[in-house]
């Protein structure tokens, strides 16, 4: 029996993860489109104002949720009649907020010299509503494990947005035309989103309920807004100290960790009902399941580092044009951020589900001291070469922390699983570029060395490639 229950919640992982995936392709590939456009479109200068308030608006979105999209995942997985509940919670505090925030962006606007940054928050804050709506709503899927539902309408979102994109620059645009593409765009799929929503779930507060709510979810809430200030600080530093055009350097080479990072999100989504629940229920599972995890995005981001440290040039080149060419070597760096975020999103629920709440707060402040310091230190002189050195340190740095602290409580193969996999995509990435090759065929010896790499040091194992895909198959034995 637990080998057939361990079968059907792989099948159920393999679903939601497909469903999710193709979801996230078809998001990703309309935002990359849509950053591509802008930064052609408005140049370094005005595309740098954009990824600054853009940043800003991410921040206020997490100030926003506080959290509470994941306390509806932990809580609701367990039970799922306590979803109306925790919705209702989640929504009224996600409000209040956004009117506290807007309100003082307004005084600050009006009474403060004129910024253009500030100026074009006003425009794009609420998309940081918007988005904190959608995390409430993918929240309640997350615990249904129904996670198709997310995918459609996560997929159609984005899309919508560079249909409005197209709608505002038919003629000549300007980044408040940019700002509205994005409200008007989401806000339409979300209203719809939640509409649909309201069929299966109709969410109800009380004030016990909302103060329930923010004492489970603040460390969530307080980890994401590290989180936020972790990735967005250097936009925001480089902005400051080395000007807007360096910041639209940065951006165009963090675009593609970017991507990374929403195919991580969605990666941690799928697992983390499983994780939650099977923390409470079965040791054996948990083990499994969360061995699973760490090691699948551990190499998904060990293999988009590793492609994108090869084929830099030509990336940034296709996507952005010679204008930013300065991005190619930013690029190369922020390859290992690839992996230390993908690799992040996997121990942070982890530790979340073993009850380290405390010690996944305290590792990201530590990473965001770190970093902070090392952007103020780099940038002034090496600019946004600066600031990626200081975010794959720093990245690194958590990485370490955050298996030391779920190494002391629960079996964790720390070198197996992250340490000697980085040594080796970072050794084969460095060694095929040295090689002078091709880098389109490089990329791909790359990636084949790399994979066989891990097969010999048994990061996994072919037993477990065949269980699971018996199990998506229906066809695995106890």
């Amino acid at each position: 029996m637990a080998s057939d229950s361990i079968q059907s919640q792989v099948k159920r992982l393999a679903h939601n993860g497909i469903a999710l995936a193709a979801g996230g392709i078809v998001a990703q590939l309309a935002f990359t489109l849509l950053e591509i456009l802008i930064a052609r479109k408005l140049g370094a200068d005005a595309y740098g104002v954009f990824v600054t308030a853009y940043a800003w608006t991410v921040l206020g979105a997490y100030l926003m949720e506080i959290g509470t999209p994941y306390w509806t995942i932990q809580e609701g997985s367990r039970t799922h009649d306590r979803l109306p509940e925790l919705l209702g919670s989640g929504l009224t505090i996600s409000l209040s907020m956004f009117a506290v925030l807007y309100i003082l962006l307004v005084i600050v606007a009006t009474t403060l010299v004129s910024n253009p940054i500030i100026s074009f928050m006003l425009i794009l804050l609420p998309y940081g509503l918007i988005l904190t709506l959608q995390n409430h709503l993918s929240a309640v899927y997350a615990s249904y494990q129904t996670m198709h539902v997310s995918a459609f309408y996560m997929g159609i979102a984005p899309v919508a947005i560079l249909v409005a994109y197209f709608f505002y620059s038919w003629q000549e645009l300007t980044l408040p035309d940019v700002g509205f593409a994005f409200v008007v765009g989401s806000g339409i799929v979300t209203g719809a989103w939640f509409a649909s929503t309201l069929r299966r779930v109709r969410p109800h507060v009380r004030p016990g309920s909302i103060k329930t709510a923010l004492r489970g979810s603040y460390p969530y809430g307080l980890s994401g807004i590290l989180f936020q200030v972790f990735f967005k600080a250097d936009v925001v530093l480089i902005s400051m100290l080395a000007g807007v055009h360096e910041a639209g350097i940065y951006a165009a080479a963090f675009k593609l960790v970017d991507l990374v990072g929403k195919v991580s999100v969605l990666a941690g989504r799928v697992f983390s009902p499983t994780i939650f629940k099977s923390s409470h229920e079965s040791e054996k599972s948990f083990q499994m399941f969360t061995g699973m995890m760490l090691r699948v995005m551990a190499l998904a981001g060990l293999l988009a580092g590793v492609v994108s440290f090869v084929l830099a040039e030509e990336l940034i080149l296709l996507m952005f044009g010679e204008n930013y060419a300065e991005s190619v070597p930013v690029l190369r760096i922020l390859g290992g951020v690839m992996a230390t975020m993908s690799m992040l999103f996997a121990l942070q629920p982890l530790l979340s589900s073993i009850d380290l709440h405390f010690e996944r707060v305290t590792g990201m402040v530590v990473a965001v001291v770190v970093h902070i310091g090392g952007c103020a230190l780099l940038i002034p002189k090496y600019g946004a070469t600066g600031a990626a050195i200081s975010t794959l340190f720093s990245g690194g740095l958590i990485i370490v922390l955050y298996a030391y602290f779920a190494s002391r409580k629960r079996k964790f193969r720390f070198v197996q699983w992250l340490a000697l996999p980085s040594f080796l995509a970072a050794t084969v990435a460095a060694a095929t570029v040295l090689a002078d090759m091709s880098p389109y065929l490089g990329s791909v010896v790359a990636v084949a060395i790399f994979l066989a790499s891990l097969l010999l040091t048994r990061f996994v194992h072919l037993d477990e490639i065949r269980f699971i895909l018996q199990s998506v198959a229906g066809k695995a034995r106890p």
